[in-house]
């Protein structure tokens, strides 16, 4: 499976969330798209799990060990 990743670093815009939007656009059934962010800016993760399930993707969700980063890791339902 092919992975896209888009790293929204230390603060989620809505720039961001707009990126997060044209990559859903562009994927394909045979790919997943990870998104990586800061942990402190988990909040804010509701914007793109909502931007991801309008396009029809399923998310889970993954730590690092040390707690900084998240990451959602969506792929197109089936």
């Amino acid at each position: 499976m092919v992975e896209r990743t888009i790293s929204l670093g230390n603060y989620v815009t809505i720039n961001d969330v707009r990126r997060v939007v044209a990559a859903a656009k562009e994927i394909s059934d045979d790919e997943q798209l990870i998104v990586s962010m800061e942990a402190h800016e988990a909040d804010k993760a509701a914007n793109i799990f909502s931007v991801l399930e309008k396009h029809d993707f399923e998310c889970t969700t993954k730590g690092t060990n040390n707690g900084h980063e998240i990451f959602i890791i969506a792929k197109k339902k089936h």
